[in-house]
């Protein structure tokens, strides 16, 4: 059976799903000396996303966030980032930051390289 789903409520139900494994309150906060300008957000002891204040764009994870909203929403990148834009501004309260993918397991490891606490 196929479920028609409007976007309006996809999106509703996209957001709801960064809201219930993604709160603040979920989330660990690290800075490091190494990378001044960035705050770095993990789960479980993984980054999953990274805010760069300096240039006001938001990294997500794609391995454990991105390509979920991919593969169970069936959403495209734009409909992603409409979501995840709307998602900083609400729960984070952060405007004006552009959401991205980040490959973080592939670009640095950064609790061996760096020893963020």
């Amino acid at each position: 059976m196929k479920y028609i789903i409007t976007e309006n409520k996809l999106n509703n139900v996209a957001l709801s799903w960064m809201n219930q494994n993604f709160s603040s309150d979920q989330l660990e906060i690290v800075k490091s000396k190494e990378y001044r300008d960035s705050i770095f957000f993990k789960k479980n002891g993984k980054v999953l996303m990274e805010q760069n204040k300096e240039n006001k764009r938001f990294y997500f994870d794609y391995d454990g966030i991105w390509s979920f909203f991919e593969s169970f929403f069936g959403m495209e990148y734009e409909q992603i980032m409409e979501v995840l834009s709307y998602w900083l501004e609400e729960t984070l309260k952060l405007k004006g930051y552009t959401p991205l993918i980040e490959y973080m397991n592939l670009r640095f490891t950064l609790e061996e390289t760096f020893k963020l606490k």
